[in-house]
């Protein structure tokens, strides 16, 4: 298989990203004055790059996919292992969002998730990630379990920085590795599923407030189920009233 490499510098990356993101709005300074980038060309030139930028990704996570079946093998029989590429229009709804950020820095263009049945495992996995050598860099790790995010989001992230010197030209690349529990990945597929249905953006805190609040509340009620830390909110109430609210 022929895999894309990059065929563009960071800084054309971020071009792009600024065009797709904010058309008519990216001003080039020149020596004769300025130039909007609002015609059609440059939009499709920004998409073209867009499209290798998020193509050239497919090389470090399957890599990095090969190295996470291996490592489950002795903790979670039962895993499961998926990876995604981050949708074009994802990509921009979040540059969009985040005014600061940078295509080229976007950390999660590629992800790579780990479903294992119980805490201990997730544990399991984490450790052997961060403990032992690894060629490529560790760059943020996010323990939502411990600190659960106040939409109720819990899950183990782990990005890294790409690092190959057979295959220099991907190095720098991230890649986002998430590990979670079977009910933590219920739960979050249930909040996606639901956002679409609804047509509102749950899991970025955007949609009517039941619906908000009830899957605060029930990721409150897993992880009590998994005797983790408390949903932001919660923390002073029992399990049972827990239980009782959902």
């Amino acid at each position: 298989m022929e895999w894309s490499t990059p065929e563009y510098t960071r800084s054309q990356v971020n071009k792009a990203g600024m065009i797709l993101a904010f058309p008519g709005q990216l001003v080039i300074p020149l020596a004769n004055g300025a130039v909007k980038f609002d015609e059609l060309d440059d939009w499709l030139w920004a998409n073209a790059v867009l499209s290798n930028w998020r193509a050239c990704h497919g090389y470090p996570v399957n890599t990095f996919q090969s190295t996470l079946r291996n490592r489950l093998k002795n903790i979670d029989h039962n895993a499961i292992v998926a990876q995604r590429l981050k949708r074009a229009p994802s990509v921009i709804t979040k540059l969009r969002r985040y005014k600061n950020m940078k295509l080229a820095r976007m950390h999660d263009i590629v992800g790579l998730r780990a479903v294992v049945d119980t805490i201990e495992n997730v544990r399991k996995l984490e450790y052997l990630y961060l403990s032992s050598q690894f060629q490529h860099q560790l760059v943020h790790a996010y323990d939502y379990i411990q600190k659960p995010q106040a939409t109720g989001y819990r899950s183990i992230h782990l990005v890294y920085r790409y690092k190959n010197a057979r295959v220099p030209y991907f190095d720098g690349l991230q890649i986002e590795l998430q590990i979670r529990t079977k009910l933590q990945h219920a739960w979050a597929t249930a909040v996606e599923t639901m956002g679409t249905f609804l047509g509102q953006a749950l899991k970025s805190s955007q949609g009517e407030s039941k619906w908000l609040s009830f899957f605060e509340v029930t990721a409150a009620a897993f992880a009590c189920i998994e005797h983790s830390p408390l949903v932001p909110g919660y923390e002073h109430l029992s399990n049972g009233q827990i239980f009782e609210a959902v």
